[in-house]
């Protein structure tokens, strides 16, 4: 670019030089022709003269004057007849030529020839073609220098503009141009600014958008992997399908269910074709094909019953976008086989007992209340048996839980074997018996009472080196005789049943109304002073039984149980005899009481136990001063509120479910956790889980103590552990009293457990 630039001055001046040149030598010719036309008639007027007289010296010397003034450099003068007059200097080439008639009067007298010097004109105009080169010269290189300083400044410029653009394209997005000048690059460095600011701005938008993007894409593949993990740990089998019915994702049960080894190759198929495929038989395919075929009874589930004995239900939800369009379907398989046998096995173990084998009082109440509607409509009689085992108490005292129950299975398999064609043997709780004979005379119920005395009384047992005989005492009440109710009928053989105890037991007694000496009155009457004597003297005493966590075999608190001294120095009496008493009585709230101030009085003088779990009676349940009571005790003793614990019988939380609601409501609120006791014994107890918001179930003894021997009792116990760890709660198994129980527990995933196996109760050391 300098070099063109140079070039195009070079011409300029080039030309400049020329026209410069023409037009000095027109003047030059005009100026000569200007002296030529001056110097004609002053030559004329000095020359002729003397030509006409003829002085040559004055010619000689007039031409040498004219010569040296006027810048001729030579001058010829000849007369009008030719012949010459006078020269002065020597004539040039380069002169210009000029002849100068001389004339007088008009007349030509002679001829002056002379030439006129350039000499001057040509000095100065070499100088000027000089001084016009230099000038040139100097143009040029001024321009040059200009140009290239210019070209410098601009490229410099233009090159910082360039490596701006090019660090910006590399991610420098931070760099800027100056914007001082305010020429024509200046207003490109400022786009270039504004460019730049809007790029980085947007790139800077586009990276928080990817960012974005990149947490969302992040989350939604964290969200995709828990649902792909949590659906492989569903036991329902998941198959999520579009809109042409086409497989998209299948999770393991569902796998499993339809007995698929390749399930990935059916990804894309049909469903209904990929099921068909799997090789299961239905026992009845027209009823599937039927609720697939039917798109507004398919949310409805449907009972697929397979050829190899399973039940799968089977349920379709549509699912929606976000617009709320249809993008496919959920088809929901689930294997209900386990849970119907598990069903039918929960209905046979609420209607008997877990122990013997035999209807439980349940099973026994609703008989007895069908067979009086029975009797209502035929007036046919029947009769009740209840039994009770004489000294059963000294065998469970003496020799263990073990050997009772040992008992209680002997003596209800022997009795079983006597039941006839209409008879039904029922255990009602503890050692007592019932018999309920739907059709018969008095004559056919003390045969039967008498075969059952003597085959009871006949059985052997063998407990610790000791043969021991036990016997049984018989009440019989007859219907219509006796009652008509059940209720009345009950009370009726059971005092029939307490005569025969009177008459020296071993035998039975049909009811008479004026022996009926009710024996339960004559029992509270005589516990109930007891009970009293003991609040007043000071007669009861704290054991404590250790619960210990499974795994660890750490201590997770102790419960605190209740004993009765009849006087200091005599035999304990345990909380069976006198607890429904003080019930009966009222002073279970008292007992209550008395167990909270000295459970609490041993948290504080023993900070190293972790915990007392103290429990509650019913009655107390409608104490409405018992949260406030515990609450004063608690903090008047400064004892951490999580260190005391309380347990509930489910029987006693059903019997006023608003108030044992209220009561765990506010325990749990002052920071004491709450166990439900006795859990399982009732049929509905599941469904009132979600009411009672207790912390810990307590599972039944009487799933526990048979639990080697009795496999239904370990379904039971998983159910009540799976539900419970699906609500978050703990479990306790209380009644474990051999190692084999305590294993089988682990098994089962019980969170903690009780018994003599692992602690006896009694006192703190």
């Amino acid at each position: 670019m300098l070099i063109a630039a140079s070039l195009v001055q070079a011409l300029v001046l080039l030309a400049l030089g020329y026209t410069s040149f023409t037009t000095f030598n027109k003047a030059l010719q005009q100026q000569t022709q200007t002296r030529i036309n001056e110097l004609r008639p002053l030559l004329n007027t000095n020359i002729a003269n003397a030509l006409f007289e003829r002085d040559i010296a004055s010619i000689n010397l007039l031409l040498k004057r004219i010569r040296r003034d006027d810048g001729i450099a030579y001058l010829r003068l000849i007369d009008d007849s030719g012949s010459l007059i006078a020269t002065e200097g020597k004539p040039t080439p380069d002169a210009v030529h000029q002849t100068l008639p001389i004339e007088i009067n008009d007349l030509v007298i002679g001829t002056l020839t002379f030439d006129l010097s350039t000499t001057t004109e040509q000095r100065a105009q070499q100088a000027l073609l000089l001084r016009g080169f230099w000038i040139a010269v100097a143009t040029i290189l001024i321009a040059a220098i200009l140009l290239l300083t210019l070209s410098i400044w601009i490229t410099k410029r233009l090159r910082q503009l360039s490596l701006a653009s090019e660090a910006f394209s590399h991610g420098n997005l931070h760099i800027r141009l100056s914007e001082t000048e305010q020429d024509e690059i200046g207003k490109l460095n400022i786009a270039f600014n504004h460019m730049a600011d809007t790029l980085q701005q947007q790139i800077a938008d586009l990276h928080k958008l990817q960012t974005q993007l990149r947490a969302s894409l992040d989350l939604a593949q964290a969200e995709q992997a828990r649902l792909t993990a949590l659906l492989a740990t569903m036991n329902l089998g998941i198959l999520f399908v579009d809109n042409q019915g086409a497989i998209l994702y299948s999770n393991p049960a569902f796998n499993n269910i339809w007995r698929l080894k390749n399930p990935e190759q059916m990804h894309g198929k049909l469903a209904t074709l990929a099921l068909q495929e799997s090789g299961i038989a239905l026992a009845n395919p027209s009823a599937f094909s039927e609720h697939l075929a039917r798109p507004g009874k398919r949310a409805q589930a449907l009972e697929i019953d397979m050829v190899d004995g399973r039940i799968i239900t089977h349920t379709i939800r549509t699912i929606h976008n976000i617009d709320g369009q249809p993008i496919g379907e959920l088809w929901i398989f689930d294997d209900i086989t386990q849970s119907r046998l598990a069903a039918s096995q929960l209905i046979y173990l609420a209607e008997r007992d877990a122990l013997t084998g035999l209807y439980n009082r349940h099973s026994f109440e609703k008989a007895l209340n069908a067979t009086f509607i029975e009797h209502a409509r035929t007036q046919q009689a029947g009769a009740l048996l209840f039994i009770d085992l004489d000294g059963f108490k000294h065998i469970n005292d003496t020799f263990g839980h073990h050997a009772g129950d040992e008992t209680l299975i002997r003596i209800a398999g022997v009795m079983s074997s006597l039941i006839r064609a209409g008879e039904t043997l029922y255990r009602l709780g503890g050692d007592e018996f019932a018999i309920l004979l739907n059709v018969a005379g008095q004559a056919d119920a003390q045969t039967l009472a008498s075969r059952v005395v003597i085959a009871i009384a006949q059985i052997p047992f063998h407990f610790e080196d000791q043969d021991i005989r036990i016997t049984s005492s018989i009440g019989i009440a007859l219907f219509p005789q006796h009652a008509q109710d059940a209720e009345i009928l009950v009370s009726r053989a059971d005092a029939a049943m307490y005569q025969a105890k009177l008459a020296g037991k071993n035998s039975w007694r049909i009811y008479q109304a004026e022996q009926d000496i009710s024996r339960d009155m004559v029992q509270t009457m005589q516990w109930s002073r007891r009970i009293q004597q003991a609040l007043e003297n000071e007669l009861f005493v704290l054991h404590f039984q250790g619960v210990y966590h499974t795994h660890s075999n750490r201590v997770s608190h102790y419960e605190a149980l209740i004993r009765m001294r009849e006087a200091p120095d005599v035999e304990l009496v345990a909380p069976a005899h006198f607890i429904n008493i003080a019930e009966q009585s009222g002073q279970i709230l008292a007992i209550d009481r008395w167990v909270l101030s000295h459970s609490i009085l041993t948290l504080a003088t023993r900070p190293d136990i972790p915990a007392i779990a103290v429990n509650l009676s019913g009655r107390s349940l409608d104490d409405t001063g018992l949260t406030d009571y515990i609450l004063e005790l608690l903090t008047h003793n400064q004892i951490d509120h999580a260190r005391l614990m309380f347990e509930i019988t489910e029987t006693a939380a059903l019997s006023d479910l608003q108030d044992a609601q209220r009561t765990i409501q506010a325990l749990r609120q002052m920071g004491c956790s709450v166990s439900l006791d006795d859990f399982g014994t009732g049929f509905a107890s599941f469904a009132y889980l979600k009411y009672l918001d207790a912390d810990v179930l307590k599972i039944d003894g009487l799933f526990i103590r048979n639990l080697c021997e009795e496999p239904d009792n370990r379904v039971f116990i998983k159910a009540i552990v799976d539900v419970a760890h699906g609500l978050g709660k703990k479990t306790v198994a209380e009644c474990v009293e051999t190692a084999e129980i305590h294993m089988l527990l682990q098994e089962l995933g019980v969170d903690m457990m009780q018994g003599y196996f692992l602690h006896k109760p009694a006192p703190l050391v």
